[in-house]
């Protein structure tokens, strides 16, 4: 426990660093908007592309580890949407967007930085398989779900294919395929042998994204800290208000299911559905037990939903995380017999 202690700690502090910057106004007031830009546009498509293109393709697509994923987050996701629905009465935008919280985990910023560091680099493999299933299956059932709310409620298909609209713009997507291209198409080793010219530049290439994805993991803690603080000046969280008249209630439910149902359901699945081997399994219930993803309000306010229990909900399940992910990493680390 000692040892990912160890590893765990200094990855929240980073985190905390960044609320504390928040919180003592050492940051400009458009800092953390700029932090993500270059987390989200430069750093972290700079180290995925890096490894998919390093990575063989059988492995970036790996069905098994897709299916265990996605079948996890949308049995999260329903359960989530039951209770907030029917148990709550709440309407479908709000316990749709509710359960989303509950379902997607944020592996853009705390994932890829911290589960490799405990696991090894080889679970990024399992990491990007899994991050596709959450964009491609569970954002996109919440959005076609959220969508019956109101007199003339979207078609599925048309919000369906609106998440799968935003998924193509997201950046992370496009490094993931150029990466993963790369490794289908040339089946790059690292020790092919390449005209002195052009092996020139594909090593310059190499350096450059090697020093852009060395600095995601810690930009994106710090940058996740600043924005849970929710200066009024720099994230659009501080406006945000509870407008769900079982707010308290529904947030226990929302935090509790995201940090202990989440990754057990994960674990059952992808063992004992899918039959994935334990290094693989413990990837992905690492991943589920990270807390709630800070894009989660995002998609609630854009919606009309409860933006305000999002926002608490991802800071609660943050702050809550640094007991409940070391406990499921201690558990993790001795391999079922």
């Amino acid at each position: 426990m000692i040892g990912i202690l160890n590893v765990t700690v200094p990855f929240f502090a980073l985190v905390g660093c960044g609320w504390l910057a928040a919180r003592l106004a050492l940051l400009p007031g458009q800092a953390v908007p700029a932090l993500n830009a270059f987390v989200l546009w430069f750093a972290l498509p700079a180290m995925l592309l890096r490894f998919a293109a390093q990575t063989p393709f059988s492995t970036l697509a790996d069905p098994a580890v897709f299916g265990a994923y996605a079948l996890s987050g949308l049995f999260v996701l329903v359960l989530t949407l039951a209770g907030l629905r029917w148990a709550a009465g709440e309407g479908w935008r709000d316990a749709a967007l509710g359960a989303l919280s509950a379902s997607w985990s944020n592996w853009g910023y705390m994932g890829f930085a911290l589960i490799p560091a405990l696991l090894g680099p080889q679970a990024l493999a399992a990491l990007i398989a899994a991050g596709v299933a959450d964009l491609l299956v569970v954002v996109s059932a919440a959005l076609a779900v959220a969508s019956r709310e109101g007199r003339a409620p979207e078609p599925w298909w048309h919000a369906i294919s609106g998440a799968m609209a935003g998924v193509g713009r997201n950046p992370l997507v496009w490094a993931i395929a150029a990466g993963a291209l790369l490794s289908a198409v040339t089946g790059i080793r690292g020790d092919a042998a390449l005209p002195p010219l052009l092996g020139g530049l594909v090593g310059l290439g190499d350096r450059l994204l090697a020093l852009l994805g060395t600095a995601a993991g810690p930009v994106a803690l710090f940058a996740m800290g600043a924005a849970l603080h929710r200066p009024a000046a720099g994230n659009r969280m501080s406006s945000a208000a509870p407008t769900s008249a079982a707010t308290p209630l529904a947030l226990l439910t929302i935090v509790g299911t995201k940090l202990l149902v989440h990754p057990l359901a994960t674990w059952t699945i992808a063992r004992h559905v899918f039959g994935l081997p334990h290094d693989a399994a413990a990837v992905l219930t690492l991943m589920a037990a990270l807390p709630a993803a800070g894009t989660a309000f995002l998609f609630a306010e854009r919606h009309g939903a409860d933006a305000g229990r999002a926002a608490t909900a991802i800071l609660v399940s943050t702050v809550a995380a640094f007991l409940t992910f070391p406990g499921f990493a201690a558990l993790l680390a001795q391999p079922a017999a």
